[in-house]
């Protein structure tokens, strides 16, 4: 099954470090990495690439719907086509995603967290956000019932973006949305919790959110960073779409 894989390396040096693998959230795919992030990343040195997973972006769907096994085998194979190596930076869905590629020591130098879905699930998450912000939980139903065409760029601004982003803005990324696989984000609802390496083979390991975040909330931030003794930063007013905030 073809994998779409994006790539930003450095133009005018070698890289440094282990290369870096960016995993994608829920109805996103490689592209949102690199609107910004990965030629940022590149110009500070680092190797860069982006992971679409099956039926996101310009990868097979494949046996549709997916699993969340299956979503953790597309970054396995990721890892071993990029040589066996890398730091793994998974965002929403994705920072649930690659949490379970941990479980082979060796192969993950360092993980980074972004606005990551926490080791418990999405459950606590769906609780929260239909107690919070119950019209905001429904669009996001709308847009995993219908696709692009159940969404407005005002609800997607909300869920992804700063109040002062422009909804001209925000219309292109609407129309890179993809569907998601309702299979998977029902076993992302409960799922098993992660398998770890033996404390002394564990990578770093960065949390990362913003207090402004629609969908993850703080204490989700916390909680996952507690289950991997992981370095926690909160950044004020920050969206869920950190690798697409201006600020």
């Amino acid at each position: 099954m073809k994998l779409d894989l994006l790539q930003c390396r450095p133009a005018a040096q070698a890289p440094v470090g282990a290369p870096l693998l960016f995993v994608h959230g829920a109805f996103c795919g490689a592209w949102v990495w690199a609107e910004r992030l990965m030629p940022a990343l590149a110009r500070a040195g680092r190797a860069c690439h982006a992971l679409s997973l099956r039926g996101h972006g310009d990868s097979e769907a494949g046996p549709w719907p997916a699993t969340f096994a299956d979503y953790v085998a597309d970054v396995e194979a990721a890892i071993d086509h990029l040589g066996g190596r890398c730091v793994l930076v998974g965002h929403s869905m994705g920072g649930l995603v690659a949490q379970h590629c941990l479980g082979r020591p060796g192969r993950v130098a360092g993980l980074a967290l972004l606005a990551s879905v926490p080791p418990a699930g999405l459950a606590p998450v769906a609780w929260w956000m239909a107690a919070t912000a119950p019209d905001l939980c429904g669009d996001i139903g709308l847009l995993q019932g219908l696709g692009r065409a159940g969404a407005s760029p005002a609800a997607i601004r909300r869920a992804f973006f700063g109040p002062d982003v422009p909804l001209a803005e925000v219309a292109p990324f609407l129309d890179r949305l993809d569907g998601e696989s309702g299979r998977a984000c029902l076993d992302m609802m409960l799922p098993p919790p992660p398998r770890l390496p033996p404390p002394a083979a564990r990578p770093p390991v960065l949390v990362l959110g913003g207090d402004a975040d629609r969908l993850i909330p703080v204490f989700a931030l916390r909680d996952t960073a507690r289950a991997f003794d992981a370095t926690l930063e909160i950044l004020h007013s920050a969206p869920h779409g950190l690798m697409l905030d201006p600020d």
